[in-house]
């Protein structure tokens, strides 16, 4: 009889004690996990601050960019003429360069079936005058007048006629439009003209100044008296949109 009170005493100690440690043991494993727990949402919602915040200032960023770009362009537009014009500063102190660009619409194709005719909307045109085109920093064509418009005629153009170098020997001639690709023709026939040498406006002709970037060779064809060179333009002009009409060379 005395040993079963010893037995029930030692158990009532028994589950006391347990009782006693499990709540101890479990309560620091439970906080760690709330604090785990609340640590991970508030990084969360800053996160999402955070990202909220970045598209705000990415879409600011955008708005300020489309506004530079256009100067941007001007600006590598005019590089290429003073590139070209310090070669010959550098031989002829007196020299004196100060080319201006007009930055240009496409209003329409003059027709549906011909991409390479673009009305524009420049209004500074002058009579009988012809204008270097550019689009990008490259050579993209002329522009004429036509029944008191502007009329851009792209590269690809056979009436698109100017004045160019080949090569780094300055080796002259005249680039005519032909579709998808340009003809220089006209090349003395010693001249010696290679595929791969670089094309680029002269400024002989008044229309661009020297030293826009045309394309690069990729055959030649001898002709009787003079050679001609097969040119593959930079300039891809797919949907017109704005140009840099070459107003003062």
């Amino acid at each position: 009889m005395i040993r079963n009170r010893y037995f029930f005493l030692i158990l009532i100690v028994v589950l006391l004690a347990v009782k006693y440690n499990y709540n101890e043991l479990i309560k620091e494993p439970v906080l760690n996990i709330t604090y785990e727990i609340k640590n991970e949402y508030i990084s969360f919602v800053q996160n999402i601050r955070d990202f909220v915040q970045k598209h705000i200032d990415q879409k600011k960023s955008i708005e300020r960019l489309k506004k530079e770009v256009e100067e941007l362009k001007k600006s590598a537009d005019l590089s290429s003429a003073f590139a070209g014009k310090l070669r010959s500063l550098l031989q002829d102190k007196s020299a004196l360069y100060t080319p201006e660009l007009n930055i240009t619409r496409a209003v329409s194709y003059v027709n549906l079936a011909d991409y390479n005719r673009v009305w524009l909307d420049f209004k500074a045109l002058k009579k009988d005058k012809i204008y270097g085109l550019l689009y990008q920093g490259y050579s993209a064509g002329i522009v004429i007048g036509k029944d008191g418009k502007s009329l851009g005629l792209l590269q690809g153009d056979a009436k698109c006629i100017f004045s160019v170098y080949i090569g780094d020997k300055k080796i002259p001639g005249v680039i005519f439009g032909d579709k998808d690709d340009m003809i220089v023709r006209y090349i003395p026939a010693w001249m010696n003209v290679k595929i791969g040498d670089e094309v680029y406006t002269s400024g002989l002709d008044d229309i661009f100044f020297e030293g826009v970037k045309v394309g690069k060779v990729t055959d030649i064809i001898k002709e009787e008296s003079y050679i001609s060179a097969v040119i593959k333009p930079y300039a891809k002009v797919l949907v017109p949109g704005y140009f840099h009409i070459v107003t003062k060379p």
